[in-house]
C-alpha cells in the first residue's frame, strides 16, 4: 500500500512538472509565431503571461529582453537581459544582448564595460572588439576604434558591419582611400544594402 501510494505521488508530481514545461513551452511558441508576424507587443504579452511563474528562468529573460528591444522598450529590453546576465554570469548572448538597448539610449561607458567583459571571457572575440570600435567611433576617439575594428575584421574579413564601421572610422580620419577599399568589400557582401549605398556614393563624390 505504501508502495502505491509513493508511486501515485511520484505520477502525481511528474505530471505537474511536464504540464508547467508544456505551459513554457507554448507561451514560447506563441512567442515566435506573433515575433514572425512582427507582432512584437503580442509576442511579450505570451511570455509575460507566464513570467510570474518562471522569474528565475534564463531562456524566458534572455528572450523579452530581445522582444522588448523588437518593440522599441529599450530600458524593459535592458532590465530582462540584466537578469539574464544575473542568472548566467558566462553567457556572452546576454552581454551582447544588453549591449543593444544600451546602444539604443547612448549608455556608451556601459557598453564599453560589457564588451570589455565579453573580452575577458572570451579573449580576442570579435563580436567584443567591434562594440568597443563602435563605442570609441561615437565618441569620436578614431584612433581607439580603428585598434579594436582592424583585430575584429582580421578574423572576418568578409563581414559587413565592420567592413562598413571601420570604413567609417578610416573615413573620419581622412584615409579616404583606405575607406573606399572596405566600403568595396561591404558593397560585395551586400549590394543592395541602403547603408552601403551611401557609404559608396558618399566615397565617390
Amino acid at each position: 500500500m505504501k508502495n502505491i501510494i509513493l508511486t501515485t505521488a511520484f505520477l502525481c508530481i511528474t505530471f505537474l512538472v511536464s504540464a508547467q514545461k508544456d505551459n513554457l513551452v507554448t507561451a514560447f511558441e506563441k512567442s515566435y509565431t506573433n515575433e514572425y508576424n512582427l507582432e512584437y507587443n503580442k509576442a511579450v504579452n505570451d511570455l509575460e503571461s507566464v513570467y510570474k511563474k518562471y522569474t528565475s528562468n534564463y531562456e524566458l529573460n534572455l528572450r523579452l529582453g530581445w522582444l522588448h528591444y523588437l518593440s522599441g522598450n529599450l530600458k524593459e529590453s535592458e532590465k530582462y537581459y540584466t537578469k539574464a546576465m544575473d542568472l548566467k554570469p558566462l553567457a556572452l548572448e546576454a552581454i551582447y544582448g544588453k549591449i543593444l538597448p544600451m546602444l539604443g539610449q547612448e549608455k556608451y561607458n556601459l557598453v564599453l564595460e560589457a564588451a570589455k567583459k565579453a573580452l575577458s571571457i572570451a579573449p580576442n572575440d570579435s563580436k567584443a572588439e567591434y562594440y568597443i570600435g563602435l563605442v570609441h567611433y561615437y565618441k569620436k576617439e578614431y584612433l581607439k576604434a580603428e585598434k579594436f575594428l582592424e583585430k575584429a575584421i582580421n578574423k572576418y574579413p568578409f563581414d559587413l558591419d565592420l567592413n562598413l564601421m571601420l570604413g567609417w572610422t578610416k573615413f573620419a580620419m581622412g584615409k579616404k582611400n583606405e575607406a573606399k577599399v572596405l566600403f568595396q568589400v561591404a558593397q560585395r557582401n551586400s549590394p543592395n544594402n541602403a547603408a552601403v549605398k551611401s557609404a559608396i556614393e558618399l566615397i565617390n563624390k
